[in-house]
């Protein structure tokens, strides 16, 4: 690691650092990283720059923290390497937020026609609990932005196509990233109302309105990047 110049979000600069220990293979996982204080030194940034950091990798599963013993890397799939296509590690940079919610915008929408035509009452079901969990953690953002990544992430796999499946966990990193930044940025009420009323539309199996749905949805958190 080498001293953070400020020029850019030092908290971003400290984030894809830390980052790229983790899946550069630096840090190993189950290893015990440094401590917020020992960061901050070798970064030449404040503590809370760095806690900032740190909270967004735990946010991604990357990390976690154990009470009393400080953070340490987490076991991770070899998702974010699937055929190769994705680099080792991801900077995703405010141009690469965009389009990700264009490639969104653009696989989302269309899955719903496959959805409210595949659908079954179980689907519906775990749909909900998703929903359930989000309202318990509407005041913990991070908590809730995994999620609300996994009521997306749902709703694709309804679909039972696995081209749509498999595109997914290839952007499964890009899509985690964007989607905390987003909830951060917007809070959770809108994601709360909108995917209640996205299923109900499914529940009525009404294609052009949860279509629509979806569209209003992602173009929503395009006013919060």
């Amino acid at each position: 690691m080498k001293s953070i110049e400020k020029r850019e979000s030092l908290s971003r600069q400290v984030f894809e650092q830390l980052k790229k220990e983790i899946l550069m293979g630096r840090w190993k996982p189950g290893e015990k990283i440094p401590s917020e204080n020992e960061l901050s030194e070798i970064l030449n940034v404040s503590r809370v720059t760095v806690r900032e950091a740190l909270q967004t990798l735990v946010a991604l599963d990357l990390l976690e923290k154990k009470q009393g013993e400080g953070t340490f890397v987490k076991e991770f799939s070899g998702e974010l390497y699937i055929d190769g296509l994705l680099p080792a590690f991801v900077n995703l940079e405010d141009s690469k937020i965009h389009s990700v919610h264009e490639y969104r915008k653009i696989i989302e929408v269309g899955a719903m026609e496959l959805v409210v035509e595949r659908v079954t009452d179980e689907d519906i079901d775990e749909l909900k609990e998703i929903l359930n969990k989000m309202k318990q953690y509407r005041n913990d953002l991070d908590k809730f932005a995994l999620e609300d990544l996994k009521f997306h992430l749902t709703l694709c796999r309804i679909t039972r196509n696995p081209i749509i499946e498999k595109a997914n966990d290839l952007m499964k990193d890009y899509l985690q990233e964007s989607m905390v930044e987003v909830v951060r940025a917007m809070g959770s009420e809108d994601g709360i109302y909108y995917h209640g009323e996205i299923i109900k539309a499914i529940e009525d199996r009404d294609k052009k309105k949860v279509m629509k749905l979806m569209k209003e949805h992602i173009d929503n958190n395009f006013n919060y990047i």
